[in-house]
Parts: C-alpha cells; structure tokens; sequence
C-alpha cells in the first residue's frame, strides 16, 4: 500500500479534528479510496471523511487496508508538518504503516497499525430546508464571536436571502451572511429555518475550514446541522451534529 499527497496541511487539519472527537479512528484504505467513519464521545455528533483515489498524486491500493490509529499520537508526528509539504502512508504488512512528511527535511515514522472497530450507525435521510454556502472564513470569525459571550449555544438562522448566526447571554452577537457582501456565496430555500447546537460542537471541527474558501450548511427548524467542506481533488469531509432542544 502506498500513497502520497502533495499538501500534509489538509490531513494534520482533518487528524487535529479527530482528536477533539475520538480517541481512536480507522483510515479504511480501498483502491476507490480512503474513507473514515465516527461518532464522538457523547455520540451526538458523526464525521464522514471520504478522500478519492483522484486527489492522491501516488496511489497504489491493490486491496482494502485497515488502519487504525491513537488520534492524540497521531496529532503529536503532525506537528512535524509546517508550510506546504507532501505527505505519504507506506505499509507492506498488517503491523505497522510507515508516514512521511516530506519536504527540506524528510521525516518518517512508524506507526504500529492498531484494531479500531468501524462505528455501527444506522442509516439516516435527512431533508433540508435550508442549504446554503458561506464563507469559510466568515464562519470561523463567527462562531469565535458567539462563544465569547455564550457559554454552550449557537443559533443559526436563515430566509432565502441571508444566513444568520448568533447568540450570547446577557450581551448577544450577530454575524449575518448575504450574496451582496460576497460571504453567501449560494441558497437552495424550502422555508425560513432556525436551530440552535451547541457552540463546542460546531468549534471542534472549525479547523477544517482550511480545506475551502466555503462551507455547505444544511439544517431545518430544529433538526440536525450538516456542515461540509470540500476540497480540491475531490475529497470531502461531512460532519453531523444534533440539535440543542429546549
């Protein structure tokens, strides 16, 4: 098994995300691709990441490898990864896979592949009222906003002209996203929408905003929160999180 991509930044963002989610993940490495499946600690949130053969500059996959790996040690050997370099995963048996992060100086480590049991989710459609692409950026600086003056919640609104995102106690914030400004960048409305999650939540995962100039959300009154970020090449990351109910 071998392959190798050409910006490490988008995996250490995807494995640092990890971290605050699981303990434990498996990279289920197919010759179609690679995907990864888990629910978080408190089991109210999923992440679904499916990385195409495409997007890989080298991929060599002849049958399906299992990778299992600590998320905290894994974020540790990320820290090696600074600026634009490449990064490769090697293994020629069950037992270990050998990660390179190259670039000036070209740094490798074996990692001893571990069994991780795939999470048992049932299946679950989901219709949205309410899809619409905002900045990336703007969804950060958002959210970092809300959670300075609201200690668990975020409410993210939204009509067929503008998403709304806010929140806060005794004082409130409020971030509005429209195609005027440039950070709505597009809608798909059924009907006016509000819901509200926990801010902690939406914050674990805002490390993937890196992986594109926009975000996709999806929500309904109350229901679910779908946030997907794509990425060049392809590859997708999907993250789930159940509503706060009052």
């Amino acid at each position: 098994m071998h392959v190798y991509y050409d910006d490490a930044r988008d995996i250490k963002a995807i494995i640092q995300t990890l971290t605050k989610l699981v303990d434990e993940a498996l990279f289920e490495i197919k010759p179609e691709g690679i995907k990864l499946t888990a629910v978080d600690r408190a089991k109210i949130s999923l992440i679904n990441i499916d990385l195409p053969a495409e997007m890989f500059k080298e991929y060599e996959v002849q049958e399906e490898y299992k990778f299992g790996f600590n998320t905290q040690y894994m974020s540790k050997l990320m820290k090696a990864v600074k600026g634009k370099q490449a990064i490769s995963l090697d293994a020629d048996n069950e037992e270990v896979v050998r990660l390179s992060i190259i670039g000036a100086i070209n740094r490798v480590f074996n990692i001893r592949n571990i069994q991780v049991l795939p999470p048992e989710i049932p299946e679950a459609n989901f219709e949205f009222d309410i899809k619409a692409s905002i900045s990336s950026k703007g969804l950060k600086t958002a959210i970092s906003e809300v959670a300075q003056v609201s200690k668990d919640s975020v409410t993210i609104s939204a009509t067929e002209e503008k998403v709304v995102i806010k929140g806060g106690e005794e004082s409130k914030v409020e971030s509005e996203f429209t195609k005027e400004t440039g950070a709505l960048a597009d809608i798909e409305f059924t009907k006016e929408a509000t819901a509200t999650y926990d801010i902690n939540y939406i914050d674990n995962v805002l490390q993937l905003t890196k992986l594109s100039d926009y975000t996709k959300l999806a929500f309904s009154d109350q229901k679910p929160l779908q946030m997907e970020f794509n990425m060049e090449g392809g590859g997708k990351v999907t993250y789930l999180l159940a509503p706060k109910l009052s």
